[in-house]
């Protein structure tokens, strides 16, 4: 029987979350806990080490995916790894699945500093920040290794300070995640010719909304949360996202067709509240760089192992693979057209990545 995905709001997000990263022994998210519990805070016995130590400090991650998702594992491994290091010290508690609010919800509590760090794609900054929608273009990398590369080159590390600067949002890495796909209901998309008005639901982002506008569609911003259901009663006809994200939601279930467009690599981020990090010491600030660091290689690697094997289970589960004409696809986008690519600062990020 099809199920509809629910939404949970983050009703404990309201009344938690207010003590950012304080004196010891105190919890900024202990008031959430008596409303959603975190799926864990560990994700390796190394990390039991520690379990006899009492935290001075409790930070609360949010983020969007299901805890089957390699999203949470790499939110998982951040835990683990912050824990490690800090010798039991720092604890991260993981809220998958929006526990904690939509990724815009979650993005808006990281700039009020009610929310410590969460798992932020690069598109949700471009609202914010226009040159941030750079990094989430349609055909911007030709593989995994050239995203980590471009992403960690000086047009990267400027985009994160121009976010800090707007947000009070600190990005603390950059999270490799699989080329995107279009899935659709009832209809193949062999060229550009079958997007023509197709309602395809697409994230609450600017850069997006402008690509699937330049394709001919008719771009829809829905919660993630609620896609699939959107999905199943025809609100919209086509969803686009990683094959991974689409199985941990069960979207397979509502759709027919995996059209293979690898139209874009939307990077996402380990992101803390600036408010939360200035409150800790340096060698604290330390330990959450490098668990960072050291988790979004780890994320890179999942992305790389589950790539085929994601797209394996797609067929598997009974949808139709279509080879769909790419440079029909290429054809139509005008990177001049975006807003990013208007600013001078973008003209220039644009150039030293190859655009």
């Amino acid at each position: 029987m099809k199920k509809a995905l629910t939404l949970l709001t983050g009703a404990a997000m309201m009344v938690s979350l207010l003590a950012g990263c304080g004196a010891a022994s105190t919890s900024s998210t202990a008031s959430s806990q008596a409303a959603s519990e975190p799926a864990s805070t560990a994700s390796s016995e190394q990390s039991t080490n520690y379990d006899d130590v009492t935290p001075d400090i409790t930070l609360s991650l949010g983020h969007q995916m299901a805890a089957s998702h390699s999203i949470n594992q790499t939110a998982e491994e951040f835990a683990r790894l912050v824990k490690e290091k800090s010798e039991g010290k720092i604890q991260v508690d993981v809220y998958p699945s929006a526990t904690l609010g939509t990724e815009t919800e979650n993005l808006q509590a990281l700039t009020n500093g009610t929310l410590d760090v969460a798992v932020i794609a690069a598109e949700f900054y471009a609202n914010y920040v226009d040159e941030a929608g750079i990094l989430c273009l349609p055909f911007m990398y030709d593989s995994y290794d050239d995203a980590y590369a471009k992403l960690h080159s000086e047009a990267g590390d400027t985009i994160r300070d121009m976010i800090l600067e707007k947000t009070n949002v600190r990005v603390l890495d950059w999270y490799v995640l699989a080329f995107r796909q279009i899935f659709t209901v009832d209809k193949p998309i062999n060229s550009i010719s079958d997007l023509s008005g197709m309602i395809i639901r697409i994230p609450d982002s600017n850069t997006y909304k402008s690509t699937f506008s330049q394709l001919g569609a008719a771009p829809t911003a829905v919660a993630w949360g609620e896609t699939y259901t959107a999905l199943d009663t025809g609100l919209v006809s086509a969803v686009e996202n990683t094959p991974e994200s689409i199985m941990s939601a069960s979207m397979q279930e509502v759709c027919q067709y995996v059209n293979e467009t690898n139209h874009i690599l939307g990077p996402t981020t380990i992101s803390i509240s600036d408010a939360v990090y200035q409150k800790l010491t340096a060698e604290q600030q330390a330990i959450i760089d490098e668990a960072a660091k050291e988790a979004c290689e780890y994320g890179l690697n999942l992305t790389k192992d589950g790539s085929d094997a994601n797209f394996a289970a797609l067929t598997d589960a009974g949808l139709t693979k279509v080879e769909t004409d790419v440079d029909s696809l290429k054809s139509a986008i005008d990177y001049s057209a975006y807003a990013c690519a208007q600013s001078d600062k973008g003209k220039q990020i644009l150039a030293s990545l190859g655009k």
